[in-house]
């Protein structure tokens, strides 16, 4: 397994690579479901949306990634929020401004989360994916548990944020417990924050 520490960095073919990934391993994802319609746009939109999230987490978060590149979880400090300058850090920025009305959608749905859920020590899962063609095999699994085993050395604790019932029982399967949750009615999206127990 592949570990990129803060302070290191992915290259910019890395990161287009990984967000290809995220990119269709999210697009049924509630929020993005929400946000755009449409299937063929929707995975277009994911994809810039993670080469966003990954540029922003990039030399600044723990990126574990599976030996043969077929999945990778990001850890980030959970009250490290993102803001509008975050934006800026990605390359294909123009791509989310140009399509400014579906970004505003995506950040509405996401807006109801509450980082003060967890203690000032939590690490937060964000995100997690694994190829499609590679899903259930354990990778996401092992990727979870093995960062788990590493960064609890360091004296953190752990959370994260999820949208999907199917997603909350795997978690629960992992040790996550939901300690709260919240709700964005507009788009009926149940926001499920948890933290490993």
């Amino acid at each position: 397994m592949r570990i990129v520490k803060p302070g290191e960095k992915l290259s910019g073919k890395e990161l287009r690579y990984f967000a290809k990934m995220a990119g269709e391993a999210y697009v049924n994802d509630p929020v993005h479901t929400y946000a755009t319609k449409d299937p063929e746009q929707r995975k277009k939109f994911v994809y810039h949306f993670m080469m966003e999230r990954l540029n922003t987490s990039n030399g600044e978060d723990y990126f574990y990634i599976d030996d043969e590149n077929r999945g990778m979880c990001v850890w980030r400090k959970a009250w490290n929020e993102y803001g509008v300058l975050d934006f800026l850090k990605c390359p294909d920025w123009l791509y989310l401004y140009f399509l400014f009305p579906r970004t505003l959608r995506t950040l509405a749905a996401y807006k109801p989360l509450d980082v003060k859920v967890f203690d000032e020590n939590c690490w937060i899962i964000s995100p997690v994916f694994v190829d499609p063609a590679h899903q259930g095999k354990g990778i996401a699994t092992e990727l979870i548990t093995k960062s788990m085993e590493d960064l609890a050395k360091l004296g953190y604790t752990f959370g994260l944020e999820a949208q999907d019932a199917r997603n909350v029982r795997f978690y629960e399967k992992l040790g996550f417990k939901t300690v709260s949750t919240a709700r964005y009615e507009k788009g009926d999206i149940t926001h499920y924050m948890m933290v490993k127990k």
